[in-house]
């Protein structure tokens, strides 16, 4: 159980998501995604000038409408399911991974089957575990979209038909429970298996502490992936989602194409990859929607 005292201070600490490291909201994220949507504006866009963007960001009716009210409230529901319910049952990764190193240990063979320097072995886990972790994202994601009972939960995601950075957390309270889940066992299995291999002490390289390579890769501009940002990756795109991949997932005009978070390997294989560069005119929100309920960004 988790006492009062515990629960107060992590609910305090789930609404002050900016200071978090480990949340896509944190405010070296939120910067350099601005940055990024400036680079984008004055460089790239045909569309928006840069003042006309920071006019239309500003507008009080983009950040609080319909569609954002339901964001703001379900981020604050899941903040706190999550701490008072969804830990609680589902633990740790280090059950999870001893379970994973024990079981290996006596049904595979003994532990401690290599012998690596320490720096290597950084590398390796720091790399494997942000490939799995992002590997599980995105067969949990294609799930989410192709198993009728799951799209029941998933689809108050799509629902959006205004995209901000708090739209990340616009999740039914079961499909953020699945995340927790698999955020925990993903973590939790790669753990066991190179504690497994190499022993205890393992260390990821790290930002902030959090994984290098997810801390990277959501500095650059993963909070554009819900806003009117169309900013794509030309080629790159091949290799790693861009903002306006993700913004056509969520189009109605589209079949929800770009499942993947940070890589676009994964939507290459299966066969759902899209670019960027189509991602113009979007409108969001599901097929049975009304779009009067969003804001609309337009044209200038």
């Amino acid at each position: 159980m988790v006492d009062t005292q515990t629960l107060y201070g992590e609910v305090i600490d789930a609404l002050f998501i900016v200071v978090d490291p480990a949340k896509r909201l944190y405010w070296m994220h939120l910067l350099a995604s601005a940055v990024l949507a400036c680079l984008y504006l004055r460089f790239l866009s045909k569309e928006w000038s840069v003042k006309t963007a920071f006019q239309k960001l500003l507008n009080a009716n983009y950040w609080w409408n319909a569609s954002t009210r339901q964001d703001y409230a379900l981020f604050c529901l899941n903040s706190f399911l999550k701490v008072s319910l969804f830990a609680p049952v589902l633990g740790g990764q280090i059950a999870i991974s001893l379970g994973v190193t024990r079981w290996l240990h006596f049904n595979v063979a003994d532990s401690h089957l290599l012998s690596w320097s320490p720096v290597l072995i950084s590398i390796a886990f720091t790399v494997s575990a942000f490939l799995f972790d992002d590997a599980m994202r995105f067969l949990v994601h294609v799930c989410m979209h192709r198993t009728p009972v799951l799209w029941h939960f998933h689809r108050t995601h799509h629902s959006a038909t205004t995209l901000t950075p708090m739209t990340v957390h616009r999740t039914h309270p079961v499909e953020s429970f699945i995340n927790s889940a698999r955020a925990v066992i993903s973590l939790g299995l790669m753990s066991g298996i190179f504690v497994w291999l190499f022993g205890h002490g393992l260390q990821v390289w790290d930002i902030l502490g959090v994984n290098a390579l997810g801390f990277l890769m959501t500095f650059m501009g993963a909070n554009l992936r819900h806003s009117h940002i169309p900013l794509h990756f030309g080629w790159a795109e091949r290799v790693f989602i861009s903002p306006a991949q993700h913004q056509l997932h969520h189009s109605v005009a589209h079949a929800h194409p770009n499942f993947g978070s940070f890589l676009a390997v994964w939507d290459m294989g299966l066969g759902s990859w899209l670019p960027g560069k189509e991602a113009k005119d979007l409108r969001y929100g599901l097929q049975d929607a009304t779009p009067t309920t969003a804001y609309h960004a337009g044209r200038a």
